[in-house]
């Protein structure tokens, strides 16, 4: 598998800027309970982002090895990009009900 390149990794940022700008998109991602309704929100922001996860609380908050990025959004939802040794640039937010990661996966 071929690793994603930078510019590839870039729309995770770009996603974080869109949703920083849009309480609307917050207040979704606060609602959802269930992946299906995550990627359909995902989706239709940035398509690029076609890895995507529910994952545990203790995960979601355990600190990570490389932080690039963070930050809290409006609608109270903490958020932080982090490289995983070797891998892929994840993002990680903290919503109501859920807490999720996206990642764009290699080729």
């Amino acid at each position: 598998m071929m690793p994603v390149s930078p510019e590839r990794e870039q729309a995770l940022s770009e996603f974080v800027s869109v949703i920083q700008e849009r309480e609307d998109v917050q207040a979704k991602l606060n609602e959802i309970t269930a992946l299906d309704q995550l990627k359909t929100i995902v989706d239709s922001i940035e398509p690029a982002l076609t890895g995507a996860a529910l994952i545990p609380y203790e995960q979601a908050t355990s600190p990570p090895k490389i932080t690039v990025d963070s930050g809290v959004l409006e609608k109270n939802i903490p958020w932080r990009l982090l490289r995983c040794p070797g891998g892929p640039l994840v993002l990680q937010m903290i919503c109501t009900n859920i807490n999720f990661a996206l990642w764009i996966e290699s080729c």
